[in-house]
């Protein structure tokens, strides 16, 4: 009988050995050679989901994306749960690369941006990516004014621009922290842009 293979399992599986090496040996470390090995897979048999090492890379975009947002669905604001002020510093906190997980979906995120500069086609999908993140800070920064919790005079539309070039900054400057560096200064520049947006020390 034919054995049944989850292909999506193994997607999963491909893009998280992808990750497993960038975050050990770096980007440059990444082939569909290396990521196969790391999976346990012969080479075959990932080239067989994923021709090229840009499409590697482009699924594990969007599995490391998917990831970070699973993640900050857990945390919610609102009545009887955070604050704006809080909910907003959690998820920044979240994208610092405190584990060797966060650290590898920095350095996929800017490998992804690497060649967004050069391929139209990684360009669109972080153009798309940019509006879904405005549309999700729209909505928290419309219910936070409501609840009076925004910077008096604060302009919403420049605060939501703040703060997605904030998470790209976190994300690239992520990507350059040695292993045990200290994060302090990452944190207190969160803390720093909270403060903006919220009027809050």
């Amino acid at each position: 009988m034919p054995k049944y293979v989850d292909k999506d399992a193994r997607r999963r599986e491909v893009a998280a050995a992808l990750r497993r090496v960038a975050a050990r040996e770096g980007l440059e470390a990444v082939s569909i050679r290396t990521v196969a090995a790391e999976a346990g897979l012969s080479a075959g048999a990932v080239q067989r989901d994923f021709a090229t090492k840009d499409e590697l890379l482009a699924f594990a975009f969007h599995d490391t994306v998917a990831a970070v947002e699973e993640r900050f669905s857990r945390i919610r604001i609102g009545p009887g749960r955070a604050t704006f002020a809080e909910g907003l510093r959690a998820v920044l906190l979240d994208l610092l690369p405190t584990d060797d997980e966060r650290r590898a979906q920095a350095r996929v995120w800017a490998a992804f941006y690497a060649r967004a500069a050069l391929v139209p086609d990684f360009a669109r999908i972080l153009a798309d990516l940019d509006e879904r993140a405005r549309t999700a800070l729209r909505a928290a920064l419309s219910y936070a004014s409501e609840q009076g919790e925004l910077a008096p005079g604060l302009d919403p539309g420049a605060a939501v621009e703040l703060l997605l070039v904030l998470v790209d900054g976190i994300w690239l400057t992520a990507v350059r922290q040695p292993p045990g560096a200290s994060l302090d200064p990452q944190r207190a520049a969160v803390d720093a842009a909270v403060a903006a947006v919220t009027g809050t020390s």
